[in-house]
């Protein structure tokens, strides 16, 4: 029997559409199935393990509700084949999988200063992107383009930081930095190519610094990343790759983690579990 978790906060008409679509297939094809809301379900590892045998899952949403479904399975070891169906408005990770759903993806934890430790899947940071995250949530409009003009009214809002950034152990000092991002996926803020080399299987974050920089010149590289093509600012972005980073702020800053915020960051440690997963998508 298939299992159709859903967010109804990711709902939109694309998805209502993809929704019904799926349903309407799952009845003609007798198919069995249960549709149920992952916000509804207090304990979902109890829920997985209850009377009804579920063979598949599949998760309507985007990254929000992959990453809802990540911290409250992380401690159960999932026997169903489970799927991912595009039906939220951020689909950054989709986009990756879709690429390559061949092998396990690496699930990735961020810890803080407060204690709070989440897990992620697609990306994480903190800066500007956490701002940007913020505007978008608490906005009363949400646009096709609102990722980018929450980008926009950040830089005007945004004061720039002194870091310091210890990747594997060795330690790095940044000025003026505007946006510090830890990827696993290559993509971010609705099919921004913010780390093109990035790969969901291996155990290493992509991190991306920009920094030194002014206001119109991070304009320039938010536009390039669209196109990939923002590494070749390299005297304002810093870009390598590692197993672990742990990045210190002078003031309380915003973190997100696949969309979900954190607020009042000033310490921030991130690297991959143990643990992997492996998402299908489905067509």
């Amino acid at each position: 029997m298939y299992l159709i978790l859903y967010n109804p906060l990711s709902k939109n008409n694309k998805s209502n559409i993809s929704t019904h679509k799926l349903i309407k297939h799952f009845k003609e094809e007798n198919i069995p199935f249960r549709i149920k809301s992952i916000l509804k379900i207090d304990d979902l590892e109890s829920y997985l393990l209850g009377k009804e045998h579920f063979t598949k899952i599949i998760l309507l949403g985007g990254d929000g509700t992959i990453n809802r479904f990540i911290n409250d399975t992380f401690n159960y070891t999932l026997s169903q084949d489970i799927y991912l169906r595009k039906n939220g408005s951020g689909n950054d990770f989709l986009r990756s999988l879709m690429i390559d759903d061949s092998t396990p993806q690496t699930i990735m934890q961020a810890r803080f200063n407060n204690g709070r430790e989440t897990k992620f899947i697609n990306g994480s940071g903190v800066g500007i992107d956490g701002m940007v995250i913020h505007f978008i949530e608490t906005a009363k409009r949400k646009g096709k383009f609102r990722y980018f003009k929450n980008t926009v009214k950040a830089l005007f809002k945004y004061k720039p930081v002194d870091v310091k950034v210890i990747i594997d152990e060795k330690e790095y000092e940044f000025k003026k930095t505007y946006l510090i991002t830890m990827n696993n996926g290559k993509y971010f803020g609705g099919g921004m190519k913010i780390s093109p080399d990035a790969n969901l299987g291996d155990e290493f974050l992509d991190i991306l610094i920009a920094h030194n920089i002014s206001k119109l010149k991070i304009l320039l590289i938010f536009l390039s990343i669209y196109f990939g093509k923002h590494t070749a600012f390299k005297k304002h972005v810093f870009h390598t790759k590692a197993k672990n980073i742990k990045v210190v702020f002078e003031t309380p800053q915003l973190s997100q983690c696949d969309g979900e915020l954190t607020y009042d960051v000033t310490e921030m440690t991130v690297e991959p579990c143990s643990k992997k997963i492996h998402l299908k998508y489905h067509k």
